[in-house]
Order: structure tokens, then sequence, then C-alpha cells
């Protein structure tokens, strides 16, 4: 299995900051966010990762590349305990790095790894901006080795607040619908999409299928309703902690709770 990491997107609500340096880059505790994205998706078993940038975030790939003259300089100085630090960074897994030319759509995003993908594969998708309890990668996995099923990971979330999300009904363990952002009185549930999928490659053809809709973009939620017609999609309800990266009150907040929590910080 692959897992697919969208991070391509321009970050406006952490403007000015996100002007030049990716949000997935902005460091939570030492590290960027999207290294304990990478650490933990191997941690899960899943060791080809595809990760969705564009034009002006190469300093995501570089991160994730060797660094001739820092190496040498560390190596000069003796100062192995740092070198073995950023040589950790660059053998993280087989890294792919593909770009999204326009930041259009989130369903856009991760066609730009359709050519990449078998025909009857099931992959792995999840948020490059957002950090999430390894356990859930782990478990979502777990359920999806178990049943062969597409999985899709939820999270209770305050009713005020459900508007901002994609929201699931769930019944017996499978969800049985899905909104996206709607409004209290819409709401199915106050169970959240959270950004964490297992979902069959075949949601390319559906997504390439679909006709825009009113807000002139391709929705993720509508191709899973569209596999939900034949076949069950599995419904993970986890209690970890998630922490995304979207504001400067939620990033300051991630740093935070991380330094709090030494199993986050290893």
């Amino acid at each position: 299995m692959k897992a697919i990491v969208p991070a391509a997107g321009f970050g406006t609500r952490m403007l000015p900051i996100t002007k030049s340096i990716p949000k997935e880059m902005l460091p939570v505790g030492n590290k960027p966010v999207i290294q304990y994205v990478i650490e933990w998706i191997l941690q899960a078993g899943i060791e080809n990762i595809i990760v969705i940038t564009s034009q002006w975030k190469h300093s995501i790939e570089d991160y994730f590349d060797k660094s001739f003259e820092l190496e040498e300089l560390l190596k000069q100085k003796w100062k192995h305990e740092l070198l073995d630090q950023i040589n950790h960074t660059k053998y993280l897994g087989n890294l792919c790095f593909v770009k999204q030319k326009e930041q259009l759509w989130f369903a856009h995003a991760i066609m730009q790894t359709s050519p990449w993908m078998s025909d009857d594969e099931y992959f792995l998708l999840t948020l490059g901006d957002e950090i999430h309890h390894p356990c859930i990668y782990q478990e979502i996995l777990a359920l999806h080795q178990q049943t062969g099923k597409p999985v899709l990971a939820l999270q209770t979330c305050p009713l005020e607040e459900i508007y901002k999300y994609g929201v699931a009904e769930v019944k017996d363990g499978r969800v049985m619908d899905l909104v996206e952002k709607p409004s209290v009185e819409q709401a199915p549930s106050n169970l959240r999409i959270i950004g964490d999928y297992i979902l069959p490659s075949r949601i390319f053809d559906i997504i390439r299928s679909l006709p825009l809709n009113k807000r002139g973009e391709i929705d993720i939620v509508d191709a899973m309703k569209i596999i939900m017609e034949g076949e069950e999609i599995l419904a993970y309800i986890t209690e970890y902690p998630t922490r995304d990266i979207w504001t400067t009150e939620s990033w300051l907040k991630a740093n935070n709770d991380i330094v709090g929590d030494p199993l986050l910080l290893q």
C-alpha cells in the first residue's frame, strides 16, 4: 500500500508567514509538521509515500534530501548527534514528490498521483498540515487489513463548530451518509471527517466523471458517496488527539500540546 500526503495549498489562513514558508514546514517542537506525518505513516508499516507539493514548495523536497555542505560542516566539527538528526530525514521511506500545477480543489490534488497507482490498489490518504496521533494510522490500517474495505476516520466535534467540516452519519460501524460543511440543523451527526482515509484507487475514475459542484469544485465527499453505492465504507471513530496547523492559534496550541506529550516527541 502507498500513502498520499497532499501538501500543495497556499496556507492563506497562516499569512504572512506562509508567503515563503509552507505551513507543512512550520516547526512543532523541533520538527516540521510534515515530518511527524511521514514518520508515523512509516511506523504504521507503509514505506512508499507520495507527497503532493506545488512549484513554490521546494523546501519540502529539500528538507528530505541530502544537504552536502551542512553534512560536511557537521562532520568537520564532530557534531555527530546533529549529523544523525539531519541524516535521519533523508532516509525516511521511499518518498516521491508530485506537483499540483494549479491550486484547485482537494480532489484535484490527489488526482495528480493517479499515474502511480494501480487499478486494484487501496491507499492511505492523510493531510500534510495536521498532526494526528500515530495510533490512528495503525488502527485504520488494521481495520482495512481485517476487512478489505475502505475506512474513514472520524472524531466527535462540538456542534457549534460542525459547519467547518465534512460530517458523517454512522450506523453499526458503517458510514451511511456524508455531508460537506453542513449547518447545525442539517448535520446528520457530530462526527467530523479528520482527514485520514483508506480508499480504493477506482476513486480516481469517479472523480474524473463528476461535474463541478456549486462552488466550482469536485468534492472528495461526492466521490466517496458513489463508492458507498457499491461498497461499504467503515467508520473508525477515534478518541486520540488530532492537531491541525490551519491557523496561528491552532499552530501555537499544537506546539504547547506536543511539548507536553513525551510520546509525540519521540
